[in-house]
């Protein structure tokens, strides 16, 4: 009975101790659990590198900068093929001589934790040199400088670490557009050959309805990795 009661006394004794111990602060656990703010700061400078499915930044990935002030994050993309562009063996033997850039100015607010709604603006770019249609029937050598203006609504997923940031802009919808073409002719022999373009316009239109569909298409699984101080 002795040892019993000595047994119990001695384990209250170890508990409380635990309970006191002064290596284990039980509210910083806790807030490392469950942290109460997505950053550590209510406002901080964010920069980082994009890349996803986008028809410019999927060739030339975007270097991203913003300002977080919980809840809102505000801030611009830029996207150039001359100057941070990969695939570049690929894009040359697909696109020719070609140039593909955008901007976009976004705006994230978050809805939870770490789920955000998000608004963008986006100006597209592609320049395409030394197109050509060359036939029997006549020749032509041209530019396309295709050029939209895109509006979207999205979803994401945004997450703070010590120093860096995750972020994914899971799906972009477009809802404006408004896109120009412009062609640069440098010569044609169709109408002195064939007597008429009429091939050679159809071939351009052909060309620019395709590049505006592929310079429209929707933004999608975007990723971010950056830094925020």
């Amino acid at each position: 009975m002795t040892f019993l009661f000595l047994s119990t006394a001695v384990h209250a004794q170890d508990y409380s101790e635990l309970d006191e111990d002064p290596y284990l602060d039980p509210a910083a656990a806790n807030l490392v659990l469950q942290p109460t703010t997505r950053a550590q700061a209510k406002q901080a400078y964010m920069f980082g590198i994009s890349y996803g499915l986008n028809p410019i930044i999927l060739l030339a990935p975007a270097v991203s900068i913003g300002m977080y002030w919980d809840p809102l994050v505000l801030g611009m993309e830029f996207s150039d093929s001359e100057s941070l562009g990969i695939w570049e063996k690929e894009r040359r033997e697909n696109l020719g001589e070609a140039r593909l850039s955008g901007e976009t100015q976004f705006i994230k607010w978050f809805y939870s934790d770490n789920f955000y709604l998000l608004a963008a603006r986006e100006s597209r770019s592609i320049k395409l040199w030394s197109r050509t249609y060359n036939r029997t029937s006549g020749q032509a050598l041209f530019d396309m400088f295709v050029e939209t203006t895109v509006a979207s609504l999205g979803a994401g997923y945004l997450r703070f670490g010590d120093i860096g940031f995750f972020a994914i802009d899971i799906v972009r919808y477009n809802l404006v557009k408004n896109h120009t073409v412009k062609i640069v002719e440098y010569y044609e022999t169709w109408s002195e050959l064939s007597g008429n373009r009429d091939a050679l316009d159809q071939n351009i239109i052909d060309r620019s309805n395709k590049w505006i569909k592929t310079i429209n298409a929707p933004t999608g699984f975007v990723v971010t990795f950056g830094v925020f101080f």
